[in-house]
């Protein structure tokens, strides 16, 4: 930055500049600050900011001309690419030399014009057309690159129009062009620092999404899960935020929090990656490697030959025809082997009869190998008469493992300050307020309301999902029943669940994420405690 020739005046205006534009966060603004803050100390009637994309382009990001209200960008209206079209760096592969802009990217230096009319380095048959259109005159341009730490350029700052005092359109002086480039110096900087803030940001982000997409590739559903749980998440943040009557109303999460809980949202089953796959897609109770109802299906088969025999043997020694009572016998062989495929399905319940049957079915005893055995094993039995879903308690105890892996895992990574509770906020998806979640059993205030928010969310999901290989995404009235059980049991957050019957979030992400035959009509009313 040359600062020899800026007067003391001046000098601390540049400094006071540079503070301003250091402390900005968005980008967008930033990019309209640094136009504004050059077009002051300029006196510009107009200006643009182009920003170069990976493909040698230069894409307007800003657009002023203030004596015609003209703001694009920013804060204000996106500059439209369609009327609008981004600079290109190159034409045919050799360099355009007809664009100044371009020239003052691909020369990495200042340009300066007098009067764009009467310039014969340069094509502005792009002004001339805005002028024909707005009835204005674009006359002289001041073009400065935006270079970062590496010196490369990646950007330009365009301005428009000097101004005397009278508002009379004058040359940009030498006085001026070292002022403006030691303020585009300065922005280059504080731009070259958000550019990099925002690729870490969004190397992040697509990590995490690779992760998603890897447990995809082992799991179809488990993927579809981590990728719909965070949109949950989000819209429930976003609810939030916007609540403004509610029990929310003066509660509000800045854009780090909402940064930090959209990360802990994707990474919420990030464990799953070590869980096998003989549990995590186990959609039936007797499958491991295979399922092994095929065998007990086999050894039914068994059972009616050996009926056959036992009765072809009555009737040639009693000379006597039994073939009905032999049928009926055989059909009530089927009827078994056919209810236990049944119960091979894992459910929500599975009640004492259910079970009940399921034993004195197993007692039917086949030959096998020398000897008279129960045509199910103990094992059998047990995954048979399991309550719920299709895993035994030690496959539960690998399933449920993977949240404490989770945190283990995620508790290694370096995270910036704004990020640093990801790994808590993530390993708490399955802990329930009263205390009877798992794997450490918090309650209360234990949990803070990004992990309440996660864990109705993962609920939710789990509840309606379309793809689970051991059954049936459920409807939203029985989702929402099941939701509102848990909440009466102090399972999940009772202003969270309000929220979400009020607001329909629940709606509005039935409508984009599960099967419209799932979405049926409920009484908003009976569910609001």
């Amino acid at each position: 930055m040359n600062t020899s020739s800026i007067n003391p005046e001046n000098l601390q205006k540049l400094i006071d500049i540079g503070i301003s534009l250091s402390k900005e966060k968005n980008i967008d603004i930033l990019l309209e600050n640094i136009l504004t803050e050059a077009r002051q100390i300029s006196n510009s009637d107009g200006g643009t900011l182009y920003l170069k994309t990976d493909d040698d382009r230069l894409k307007f990001e800003i657009m002023h001309t203030e004596s015609k209200n003209i703001f694009l960008g920013g804060s204000h209206k996106p500059v439209d690419e369609n009327k609008f079209y981004p600079v290109k760096l190159y034409l045919d592969n050799e360099p355009n030399v007809h664009s100044v802009s371009a020239v003052c990217a691909l020369e990495g230096v200042t340009i300066k014009i007098d009067d764009a009319y009467t310039d014969p380095n340069f094509d502005f048959s792009g002004p001339k057309g805005f002028d024909i259109k707005n009835r204005y005159r674009s006359k002289s341009f001041l073009n400065i690159p935006l270079k970062n730490h590496k010196d490369d350029v990646i950007g330009v700052l365009q301005l428009l129009n000097a101004q005397d005092e009278n508002k009379n359109i004058i040359s940009f002086s030498d006085n001026i062009i070292n002022l403006v480039e030691s303020l585009a110096s300065q922005a280059s900087i504080a731009l070259t620092n958000q550019l990099l803030i925002e690729e870490q940001k969004q190397l992040f982000k697509s990590f995490i999404q690779l992760v998603s997409e890897a447990l995809e590739k082992k799991d179809a559903a488990t993927g579809g899960h981590c990728t719909r749980v965070p949109n949950i998440t989000m819209m429930i943040a976003e609810a939030i935020n916007a609540d403004k009557q509610g029990s929310y109303k003066k509660f509000k999460f800045n854009d780090e929090e909402m940064e930090e809980l959209y990360v802990a949202g994707w990474l919420h089953d990030f464990g799953k990656v070590a869980t096998p796959e003989y549990v995590m897609n186990k959609s039936t109770k007797l499958e491991g490697l295979y399922d092994k109802i095929d065998h007990i299906k086999i050894r039914f088969e068994v059972l009616k030959r050996d009926v056959k025999i036992k009765y072809y043997d009555l009737m040639n020694e009693k000379n006597e025809d039994l073939s009905d009572e032999m049928n009926e016998k055989i059909k009530q062989i089927e009827d078994d082997c056919l209810f236990l495929e049944e119960c091979n399905i894992g459910g929500e319940s599975f009640s004492e009869n259910l079970k009940d049957r399921v034993k004195k079915i197993a007692e039917n005893k086949i030959f096998y190998n020398g000897d008279y055995i129960n045509i199910l094993s103990k094992e059998e039995v047990d995954f048979l008469t399991l309550e719920r879903g299709t895993l035994n308690s030690n496959e539960m105890k690998v399933m449920q493992d993977h949240v404490s892996l989770t945190y283990e895992l995620l508790d290694k990574l370096p995270y910036p300050k704004h990020l640093k509770q990801v790994p808590f906020y993530a390993g708490c998806h399955h802990e329930k307020i009263n205390g009877e979640g798992y794997p450490n059993g918090y309650k209360g205030d234990e949990l803070p309301i990004q992990a309440r928010i996660i864990a109705l969310a993962d609920v939710f999901e789990g509840l309606t999902a379309p793809d689970r290989p051991y059954k049936e995404g459920y409807k939203l009235s029985k989702a929402m029943n099941i939701l509102k059980a848990m909440t009466l049991g102090n399972e999940i957050d009772k202003n969270i669940f309000n929220l979400f019957i009020k607001d329909k979030l629940y709606l509005k992400y039935a409508k984009k994420y599960i099967n419209s035959s799932q979405i049926d009509k409920i009484n908003e009313k009976d569910f609001l405690l």
